[in-house]
């Protein structure tokens, strides 16, 4: 089935135009652009995908003057599909979005504002979804997240700002390298950190790790030039080595096993509540 999609070029000199993607429909309503309809076209401007469900692997990559994107009836969106897309700003994901693939966003380095609805049914945020998008700023994020993946905002250097859920259990390795927070409050029932989840955040300088925290990985923290405060205020079960730098204050409970770690790997503490179990679990 083909379905006419409304293209606006480049130029403004050209009018309005129309151009005929090759799509299939998959179910009764369900439309879908097919892999690489649209890669590296440069005349894109604005893009009115009101009607399409699924866009394919690399459909629009590469398409450098795509400004605007409008997806209101979106379902998935295959590995890649906006990579490269350097002059988008601003994405907008409707309720009905489920599935997002790695790398669907990667280096678009104008993206600034990214916004799910929080009636979104995303539980997974995918591996490098939006790494490289340098100068993005604001997150807001779905209420049913379950889990970011490795690199999902690798290098968002810009990226001061983040809305995490309530529903978030896992962070991925490096998810948020090098990012630009200057304060963390992780949620409430938050799992895992993966290992340098927040590695190279050099601006930041206060962090608090939930008592739902079970592992924390290798470097979690570390590199954080600037961070002065973690707190820690429970025992998780595993924790790798070097969780931050020999600089930062653990914040923890006299005698937990959190000071000793704190203790061997020579970083100072500062005392919160009292612990029970003074068992050393840790690998030094």
């Amino acid at each position: 089935m083909e379905v006419t999609m409304e293209i606006k070029a480049e130029s403004d000199r050209e009018e309005k135009q129309s151009q005929r993607v090759r799509v299939f429909t998959a179910g009764s309503q369900e439309v879908r652009i097919e892999k690489a309809a649209m890669k590296n076209n440069i005349r894109i401007r604005s893009a009115n995908l009101e009607n399409i469900r699924q866009i394919g692997e690399e459909a629009f990559m590469g398409c450098t003057c795509l400004q605007q994107v409008r997806l209101e009836n979106l379902r998935r969106i295959e590995k890649r599909a906006f990579h490269g897309c350097s002059r988008l700003k601003t994405v907008q994901f409707p309720a009905s979005v489920y599935k997002i693939l790695p790398g669907a966003f990667l280096n678009n380095r104008r993206l600034q504002r990214v916004e799910f609805r929080k009636s979104c049914g995303l539980k997974e945020l995918e591996n490098e979804v939006f790494s490289g998008c340098s100068s993005l700023l604001d997150v807001r994020l779905p209420g049913k997240l379950f889990r970011i993946g490795r690199r999902a905002f690798y290098k968002c250097i810009s990226l001061e700002e983040i809305e995490f859920p309530i529903s978030l259990r896992s962070i991925g390795q490096e998810s948020f390298y090098q990012c630009g927070f200057r304060e963390l409050e992780l949620p409430e029932g938050l799992l895992e950190i993966g290992e340098s989840a927040f590695l190279k955040c050099k601006n930041l300088e206060y962090v608090y790790v939930p008592d739902t925290v079970r592992k924390i990985g290798k470097w979690a923290f570390h590199g954080c030039s600037r961070l002065k405060v973690l707190e820690i205020n429970h025992d998780p079960e595993e924790i790798g080595e070097w969780i931050t730098n020999k600089v930062c204050i653990i914040r923890c409970p006299k005698g937990s096993k959190m000071e000793a770690y704190a203790r061997h790997y020579g970083m100072s503490v500062e005392y919160t509540i009292s612990a029970i179990d003074n068992s050393f679990p840790y690998p030094l």
